[in-house]
């Protein structure tokens, strides 16, 4: 990653007192803390850091219930999709009995600041309570959780509120952005106009990252159902779609105010977004489609590019939603910068297939082709990077499943049950899916390598880890793009990694809570 070129006069005194700075107190002023109090009743996943206490809720309509009642609970679920997502958006913290860091629980709640655990494995549901081995906690107890250490207690926690960034915390993160010298720039991943605004008021410079898959939730969750599905109405459910994303994207650019917003087309795993077959409260007709398409692996299944094949008016809709987006800014005489990003892909004639729809597209909306970049996720990405460069107007780094795929570790399934029992037996010092492993960055580094003259970009969670951001230190990415509360993270780590160079300082002798740098070092 690149360094100032031309540092303030100033900078080495700027520099040593970044990297005095413990990163601790950014930390605290993001998420709190919290006291452990009452009886433990697990420890899981710490998914996403924070604290908070409520009444338990073990389904949909039971966090619905507790909102009503003007509580914030804490929603305990075996896993969460997007169509639990209303459900997420009332609570006070969220627990899973599977997935881990990279899972969509974990994901969302790091995006919207809200406290989650994951994978706690002892816990069953049962009908309106939960058990934690021999500790039933019925609907409505309350509990704490505690998402930075992974605890869940019983009772009220006691917990000191997040207080935000102050004006010393600005001033110090608007050091180290001008020691970083705006290369790379800090993006936010952002699905909604409030992350979007939430992520920029944190420092974010773009949108590297929109999923779109999760803005059709609740009602509209049907319309990419039908099209996945081919339903009896699927003629009226494209058109639908299409201006349903066209109203979602003209949201998202106005809350932008004209930074890049990079949005990527749908990737969503089936499982997310279809009901079970056996699932009695859902429509026949649609669970019998379900079956249909039900699949071994979904994270492997018909994803991301894929659906160009396998659903070709799901993505077309889309696509034309987006770029009627794009013209209705145009027309209107507001200045916008729309970039396309397109999932899952290996292989170049997968782009140009993209590339033909998004063609299509602005033709029929008299608009200019937007930049259309590829997602970087899949091994044969990563190394045929140079080719897929050729097509491409930017490539942008996908580690969650670009770590999935390389170590053959699945994001959902293997957390509690393989990762902890190595980290616990040593063979581990962390989860590949919260620092990026050695291999996994190896070859990233070889991908933009094998491309060095295009536009990268590092969107996964792992672009707010400090110690990821320190095994990428030495490539040359134009923008890495994390959720919201973790923009502040990644600018204060580049910001250290920029000072440890201009005084000549290695990194691996700057440990990751501050520490005073005397002299500068050698």
């Amino acid at each position: 990653m690149d360094g100032p070129t031309t540092p303030d006069p100033d900078a080495t005194e700027v520099a040593e007192q970044v990297l005095g700075f413990d990163p601790a107190r950014l930390r605290e002023a993001l998420h709190g803390r919290s006291t452990p109090s009452g009886g433990l009743l697990a420890v899981g996943v710490a998914a996403s850091p924070g604290a908070a206490s409520g009444p338990v809720a073990t389904s949909f309509d039971a966090a619905l219930d507790a909102a009503d009642r003007g509580e914030s609970p804490v929603l305990v679920l075996d896993e969460t999709g997007p169509a639990d997502e209303p459900a997420m958006r009332v609570a006070a913290a969220v627990v899973t009995v599977r997935g881990g860091l990279a899972s969509h629980a974990a994901v969302v709640a790091r995006g919207w600041g809200l406290p989650a655990v994951c994978g706690v494995s002892v816990a069953r549901i049962e009908d309106g309570a939960v058990r934690f081995g021999d500790v039933r906690v019925d609907d409505g107890e309350w509990v704490s959780v505690d998402g930075s250490s992974g605890e869940l207690r019983s009772g009220v926690g006691r917990h000191v509120a997040a207080t935000g960034l102050d004006e010393e915390l600005d001033e110090l993160l608007g050091w180290c952005d001008r020691l970083v010298g705006g290369r790379p720039q800090v993006w936010v991943n952002a699905d909604t106009p409030e992350e979007v605004r939430a992520g920029m008021a944190l420092g974010a410079l773009g949108v590297g990252l929109c999923r779109t898959e999760h803005q059709f939730l609740g009602g509209d969750l049907g319309l990419l159902r039908t099209l996945l599905l081919g339903g009896r109405d699927a003629e009226q459910a494209s058109a639908d779609l299409a201006e349903h994303q066209r109203a979602a994207v003209l949201e998202l650019l106005d809350a932008a105010a004209g930074v890049p917003v990079v949005v990527r087309l749908l990737d969503p795993p089936l499982h997310e977004f279809l009901p079970a077959p056996d699932d009695e409260r859902a429509d026949p007709e649609l669970r019998r489609l379900a079956g249909d398409w039900r699949e071994h692996d979904p994270m492997l299944g018909v994803r991301g590019v894929r659906l160009a094949v396998a659903a070709p008016e799901l993505v077309a809709a889309q696509v034309r939603g987006l770029l009627a987006a794009l013209a209705d800014r145009q027309h209107a005489g507001i200045p916008s910068d729309l970039r396309l990003l397109v999932p899952m892909v290996s292989w170049p004639a997968e782009l140009e297939l993209a590339l033909d729809v998004v063609r299509s597209a602005a033709a029929s909306a008299s608009v200019p082709v937007p930049p259309v970049g590829v997602m970087v996720e899949t091994p044969a990405a990563a190394l045929g990077a140079h080719r897929l460069a050729a097509h491409a107007a930017f490539l942008s780094v996908g580690t969650n499943d670009l770590s999935q795929l390389t170590l053959g570790l699945g994001r959902d399934d293997t957390e509690a049950r393989v990762v902890e029992a190595y980290r616990s037996r040593g063979m581990l010092a962390a989860s590949p899916f919260a620092t990026l492993d050695d291999t996994v960055a190896d070859l990233v580094a070889g991908a933009v390598r094998r491309a060095p003259d295009s536009s990268w970009g590092l969107c996964g969670e792992h672009a707010g880890d400090p110690v990821s951001l320190r095994r990428l230190a030495e490539v040359p990415f134009h923008s890495v793009s994390c959720s919201a509360y973790r923009v502040p993270v990644a600018r204060l780590e580049l910001g250290r990694i920029a000072a440890a160079r201009l005084l000549g300082v290695q990194l691996d002798d700057v440990p990751l809570g501050g520490v005073p740098v005397a002299g500068g070092g050698d």
